[in-house]
Order: structure tokens, then sequence, then C-alpha cells
């Protein structure tokens, strides 16, 4: 057997095992991502190497089901998106509040077709040819942005996976705005809702009655705090124990939802407690990563989100991920824009 054949496997393999042992130690880190995508990379190149040396061409149809895919997303291409887009942000600004987070699909279509336009231009010679070199950083940063999101959905999928064991002392569930200022609405009932059932199917099976958390203080516009008419809605309308609640009512972010929390939940069970956390399935691979700075040792279940929302649901939750780490990409992109402005002065001055 080819030597390559062999090299290939082993490469594949090792990627496997450090993907593996890194998810294992710690879910909570974008790494994993990047570690699961070149496994993936390394492993379809063996799949191709050992379609060719073994001559079992149906090794490749796992290679041909992926080129076809990557086909059709660039037959597709930005034109599929936009329209994507602008379909998708269309039914959002229907269904929900015009706020800004929930208009960064259609912003995003508007900024997409913004650079199809000045490409065009370009390829009729309109723009000078500096100013296309000096903006040359544009593709660039797009290739940079896109390689984040890729990363980003992968180890979000994966996260929600995440199948906790049914022995979990505590259960907090993130609080979100409410109706009127005292009314839960659909998106946290749905958090509720799944973070009971996680209650109860653990009961079922013979395990303790977890304590349910709510955490959410009171915003300027409403008349209680999030977790006290989350509570009420749990114990009138879903049947829950008040004895086996407790409310959280001083956050006003993730970060402070992660943190008094598990104050909460060490003052009662100690620093060994076992717990987890149940927000929307599109949010939970971000609030796992605030979880983790905020010292809170527990990873999340995630609650349905209706299907049109998820584009925007997942483009905010990109946007403030890449805001948690804005150090680093804003470094990358200033050197993707001292790159182009160099080398239009090259080119001015040549």
């Amino acid at each position: 057997m080819d030597p390559t054949f062999w090299l290939a496997g082993g490469l594949t393999l090792l990627l496997l095992l450090v993907f593996w042992v890194n998810y294992a130690h710690e879910r909570r880190r974008l790494s994993n991502g990047i570690w699961l995508n070149v496994f993936v990379l390394v492993a379809v190149i063996w799949l191709l190497i050992a379609a060719f040396v073994s001559g079992q061409i149906w090794l490749l149809f796992p290679v041909l089901l992926l080129g076809a895919s990557f086909f059709v997303a660039v037959v597709l291409g930005i034109y599929g998106l936009i329209i994507f887009l602008f379909y998708n942000a269309r039914q959002v600004w229907r269904r929900e509040s015009h706020s800004l987070a929930n208009l960064l699909g259609l912003l995003l279509a508007l900024a997409l077709s913004s650079y199809v336009v000045w490409q065009a231009l370009v390829l009729q010679g309109v723009i000078p040819s500096p100013l296309v070199l000096l903006l040359s950083f544009v593709p660039n940063l797009l290739v940079y942005v896109l390689l984040n999101v890729w990363n980003y959905l992968t180890i979000s999928l994966v996260y929600q996976l995440n199948r906790p064991r049914y022995r979990q002392q505590a259960i907090v569930v993130l609080g979100a705005g409410l109706i009127d200022g005292e009314r839960v609405s659909g998106l946290l009932a749905g958090r509720i809702k799944r973070a009971v059932a996680f209650y109860q199917q653990q009961q079922g099976k013979g395990g303790p009655a977890a304590l349910l958390v709510f955490s959410g203080g009171q915003g300027a516009d409403e008349k209680l705090p999030e977790a006290v008419a989350m509570q009420r809605y749990a114990v009138t309308e879903l049947g829950v124990p008040l004895a086996d609640t407790a409310v959280e009512t001083r956050s006003v972010n993730t970060l402070e939802n992660m943190r008094y929390s598990a104050q909460l939940i060490e003052q009662r069970y100690g620093s060994t407690y076992r717990a987890i956390f149940v927000s929307n399935g599109y949010h939970i691979f971000r609030a796992g990563l605030v979880a983790r700075q905020a010292g809170f040792r527990a990873n999340g279940i995630g609650a349905r989100t209706a299907h049109y929302f998820l584009p925007t649901a997942f483009l905010r939750e990109f946007v403030a991920i890449m805001v948690l780490h804005k150090r680093l990409h804003l470094a990358v992109a200033a050197i993707l824009v001292l790159i182009a402005v160099l080398q239009a002065g090259v080119r001015l001055f040549s």
C-alpha cells in the first residue's frame, strides 16, 4: 500500500482524536470547530487517496457528495444568498419587531448587493485601478469572515447535540424580554417548557428533582423581574412545585445570568454541583462561551426556534461572538487593509 495512504490515514485519525479529546474536555471552545473542520478536510483527502490506491471507486461517493454540495453552493453563490436573505428579511419584518438586531439579515443582503454592483463596475473598468487596489482587502476580508461563519456554524450545530445525563441538581433558564413588561413571550415560554421537560424526564428516570433556577432581572420597561414572571409561568401553567424553583433577579445580561446563577447554585449545593442551562438552540453555544467566562461549570440544551427566525438569530449570535474576540479580528482586518494600502501605493508610484 502506498505510504501516502498510511500517512494521510494516520493524520486523519490523529486529528479526530485531537478533536474528540478537546471536545470531551471542554465543549465550549471555538477551536473545537477548527479541529473538526480540519479533520473533515484531511479525511476527504484520505478517501481520495484510498480510492485511487485501492481501486475501490465506492470510496469516492462521500467525496462526490461533498463536491456536489460545494458545486451547488458555488452555482447559487452570492446571488442565491442575497435572494434568500431578502426573502427571509421580509418574513422577519412581518412577524417580529423592527429592531436593529432583527434587521441584520436585510443589512447583510444590502451589503452583499453593494459588493456585487461594485464588482460589476470594476469589471467594466469604471473604477480607477488605484482605488480598486486600495479596496482589494474587501474580498480577502469576506473570505476571512466566511471561514469564521463556517467554523461557528459547525461547532454550534455540534454543540446542540449535547445530551446531558439525567442527574442534574440545577437547571438554569435564561431570561428574555417580557410582553407588555409582565407576560412571558412565546420564545421565553419555549425555554421554560424545555427546562421543565428535562426536569420531568429526569424524575421519570429515577433522578433527583432538579432545582429550576429562573434567571433574569427587571428591565427599565418591565413591571417585574423576568425571573419572577418565568417562575409564575412554570408554577401556574406547567404545574411545577414552587419548592423546586428559585429566582435570580439581579442579572441584566447573559454574563450576569451565568455568574449570579452559579453563585446561587453553589450556595445550595457546594462547589461540586451538577447543572445545565437552557436557552434557544441558536443561543446555547455563545451562552456556553459566556458561562465559561463567568466560571459557571455547565453546558446547555436548546429549545426550538421558529425556522424563519433562525438565519437572523444565527447572524446575531455570530456578530456577538466576533465581538467577544474583537481584538483578534480587528488585528486581522488591519493587516489586510495595510497590505491593500501598500499594494495601492506601489502601483501608484511605480
